[in-house]
């Protein structure tokens, strides 16, 4: 699959969270997370691919995802997230055409107490795959006030892909685990005088 078409997937996971949510719990206060809402959750998460893709084709793409836009109506108003959110769609795949290893330079603050934004190189489909990561992480928060206000959310909604493989890979080796059980079982020669239905068994 490409980075491209995990991109698209993210951000169709949170129109339908969105879509499917009632008013108040978008915009409700988290007691775990205090001044945590989900809309600015969601807010947090488009404006860094906003961000990214902000200077696009530029000879000098440089990327500062500390330049966010904070307080817009799309914290309040899932209307205006969901509008916001497909015209993000349309803006991903105009650029699907950028080669992945075309180079970008990332400015970032590293420390609180510092002011200075560092320059890193980088590249288009590095930072495009950190957004999709970082919007995950993001999606694990607002399922955690979503559980806090009582709505269920897909089992797979905030949900690293490596931690889905690694699930799989659990539920694949349960499996084989069973298997290689049922097989020594199979393979044992009940002696005789012993009952199945009674306490006899010799391994008891």
């Amino acid at each position: 699959m490409h980075i491209h078409d995990v991109a698209h997937t993210n951000i169709q996971q949170a129109i339908q969270m969105i879509s499917h949510l009632p008013d108040d719990i978008y915009t409700r206060t988290s007691i775990v997370m205090p001044c945590s809402t989900i809309g600015k959750h969601v807010r947090h998460s488009y404006d860094h691919f906003i961000q990214l893709v902000k200077q696009a084709r530029n000879q000098d793409w440089t990327i500062d995802f500390d330049a966010r836009v904070r307080h817009t109506p799309m914290e309040v108003d899932r209307t205006q997230a969901i509008q916001q959110l497909r015209h993000l769609e349309k803006t991903l795949y105009d650029v699907r055409d950028i080669p992945l290893e075309y180079p970008v330079t990332l400015s970032a603050s590293i420390d609180p107490n510092d002011p200075t934004h560092y320059p890193f190189a980088s590249s288009f489909g590095r930072e495009l795959w950190y957004c999709v990561i970082h919007a995950i992480h993001h999606f694990a928060s607002i399922k955690a006030i979503c559980i806090e206000a009582g709505h269920e959310l897909p089992a797979d909604f905030g949900v690293a892909p490596s931690t889905i493989l690694d699930r799989k890979l659990d539920d694949g080796m349960c499996v084989i685990s069973w298997m290689k059980g049922c097989v020594v079982l199979a393979a044992i020669k009940i002696p005789a005088g012993f009952d199945k239905e009674g306490p006899e068994w010799p391994w008891e």
